[in-house]
């Protein structure tokens, strides 16, 4: 090799992103211009390469016609130039079809045959063109199905199916294509994997556009987004793709006249281009508004307009059930609008489980919502926890998700972590759910360790006003056990809390709530609200229990409160005017409402709403 082939090849072997290797060795097809060029990579293909260097395993989430098989099939060619016999590469692409995952192999082999030839070392590249070594075949052994190198890297391609990984002893690159569309796909994944495990630093790859719920890429997609599982994902627009955004424009209805409005993005150059900037489409998407191009009204006419197509293949969306509890609009909202990353500033640093959205603030009321679970392998404990009192960006009152805890800790080992919780967060108004005893642990560990502030019902909860106080009590006088007690109120508990989604009235902050409200359903065979099967609700369930709690019992109570005050204020002044403004010297009694101050200090925690009994 000549120098300027070392120092190549050197850059390129330094780079594990391999975006350098690809955009100056490889050549590719693109059938916007109907023409091979050099292979430039636009920004989001860029990150999906850097992911690949970077996570073990990526799944990227894409339209039709993104370019994404072709990069991964790009980028493993640079895995196998780069091998050796002493550690060569095994490739093993699973489709849906057969003919799908042969196509990758295709791809892949055309790369290899385009790699400058001096890459491949001496015996396979002479200068002179005319020496027998620029023509000796790179190959072992090749056919549809499987090609064989000489330094020991090989590629299979097959269909997905209970013998899709037969054969195939240790895979140090998975790829699933089209995973969305794998029949059994759980299964085949399954098996997949088992190949790499003798394999260290393999990676496993899934690509694919949506194909509504399915049971392993829609559910790897939504446990890598709640960071459940080892992926890192991957999200591609169609309008961040060069070739498809010219003359971007964006539309929205206008909030009084409900008709469009349009935003055209600004041209820089004659065919239509426009700066690349994804923060402003991000932003634009939040604000409301939705891209349009010429390339996508195309795209729409040849799926004939058909909404569900569109969504899926160009909008990437896994578009809800028609029996979805909260409509999929809504959930969009909640995602676009009012989804958060994690603090990274404030953290429990021995459960990675447990979310921060806002450190507590002196005199905001917080409610601390529990659903334990029941310790079998599936199940899982939410914690939830909502300041009644936010604020949001601009100043205005909200209510929002502040903390959130998921994982798979037990009953009273929950206990310990919600006092921990609660006493951080003003000593947070508590509601255990305790039907069927499941929470009855984590009640008892909280009053054992003196925690106060905690709900106690009558088991029933018929009368949503509790205009009994001994409904709402901080102490037990019958003996009971604080916590939410009653499933007759399930449908009321449920119903309020979706209606408060569709009226953005509550502020979903945690990505782990978006996926379980896109599996939320009503049930045909009995019309009741619940999570698809294979799917959770915990932290939906664990909410709604909070928010009808705060709405039916402490909302009511401070109602109630406010109005008994008005009748003794009046009562008191009734009678010292008929008393010629003289104090009885009998020792008389009655509630006071404990003022709203520092947390910390039971008198004046922003949750203790009771009457506390004085002598006047």
């Amino acid at each position: 090799m000549t120098l300027e082939q070392i120092d190549l090849y050197k850059k390129a072997f330094v780079d594990k992103s391999r975006i350098f290797f690809i955009e100056h060795f490889l050549k590719t097809y693109d059938a916007t211009t109907e023409g091979e060029h050099e292979f430039i990579l636009f920004p989001r293909q860029k990150a999906f390469l850097q992911s690949l260097a970077s996570y073990r395993n990526t799944i990227a989430i894409k339209p039709r016609q993104a370019g994404i098989t072709t990069t991964t099939a790009a980028w493993a060619t640079a895995q196998i130039a780069f091998s050796s016999k002493e550690h060569p590469e095994t490739v093993l692409c699973i489709a849906n079809k057969l003919d799908l995952s042969q196509l990758f192999l295709v791809r892949v082999k055309t790369f290899l045959d385009g790699i400058p030839r001096w890459i491949w070392g001496d015996k396979y590249y002479d200068p002179d063109p005319t020496n027998p070594k620029n023509k000796k075949s790179i190959y072992v052994k090749q056919n549809k199905s499987q090609i064989e190198l000489f330094n020991g890297s090989v590629v299979y391609a097959r269909s997905s199916g209970k013998d899709a990984s037969r054969g195939v002893s240790a895979a140090s690159i998975l790829v699933f294509d089209e995973a969305a569309f794998i029949e059994d796909g759980v299964k085949v994944y399954g098996s997949a994997v088992a190949t790499t495990s003798s394999v260290k630093n393999a990676r496993t790859i899934m690509i694919s556009t949506p194909n509504g719920k399915d049971e392993l890429y829609y559910s790897t997609y939504k446990q890598t987004l709640a960071h459940e599982n080892g992926f890192n994902a991957v999200e591609f627009k169609w309008f961040q793709d060069p070739r498809y955004n010219k003359n971007l424009m964006w539309y929205k209805p206008n909030e009084v006249s409900h008709k469009k409005e349009y935003y055209k993005e600004k041209t820089i150059d004659a065919s239509g281009s426009i700066e690349y900037n994804e923060a402003h489409w991000k932003k634009m998407e939040e604000d409301g508004w939705k891209p349009i191009s010429k390339w996508y009204t195309d795209m729409c006419k040849s799926f004939n307009n058909n909404e569900i197509m569109i969504a899926q293949e160009l909008d990437v969306s896994f578009l809800g059930s028609a029996n979805n509890v909260v409509p999929p609009d809504i959930i969009e909202m909640q995602r676009n609008l009012n989804v958060r990353e994690p603090l990274e500033t404030l953290k429990d640093p021995t459960i990675p489980e447990t979310w921060f959205w806002k450190a507590p603030i002196a005199g905001h009321r917080y409610i601390m919502s529990i659903d334990c679970s029941r310790g079998d392998a599936a199940d899982r404990t939410a914690i939830e926890i909502t300041d009644e009192d936010g604020i949001d960006e601009n100043g205005m009152p909200i209510i929002e998700q502040v903390m959130e805890y998921h994982g798979k800790k037990p009953g009273d080992e929950i206990g310990e972590l919600t006092f921990k919780y609660g006493m951080l967060y003003n000593e947070a108004y508590t509601v255990i759910d305790c039907v069927g005893g499941v929470g009855d642990p984590c009640a008892l560990k909280m009053r054992s360790l003196g925690y106060k502030n905690l709900y106690y019902d009558d088991g029933t909860l018929k009368d949503y006003t509790q205009d009994n106080l001994e409904y709402m009590s901080i102490q037990s006088t019958s003996g009971k056990l604080p916590g939410f007690h009653s499933s007759s109120v399930r449908f009321q508990m449920l119903s309020k809390f979706a209606t408060m989604l569709k009226e953005n009235a509550y502020k979903i902050r945690s990505q782990r709530v978006i996926n379980e409200l896109e599996t939320w359903v009503f049930k045909e065979s009995t019309g009741r609200m619940d999570h698809m099967k294979g799917m959770h609700d915990d932290t939906i369930t664990c909410l709604a229990m909070g928010m009808f709690v705060m709405e039916y019992s402490i909302n009511k109570q401070l109602e109630l409160k406010d109005s008994n005050i008005s009748m003794l204020q009046a009562f008191t002044t009734s009678r010292e005017l008929n008393n010629n403004n003289t104090q009885s010297e009998s020792p008389s009694m009655f509630y006071e409402l404990p003022s709203r101050g520092n947390e910390g200090n039971d008198d004046n925690n922003p949750f203790l709403w009771l009457f506390t009994k004085k002598n006047k």
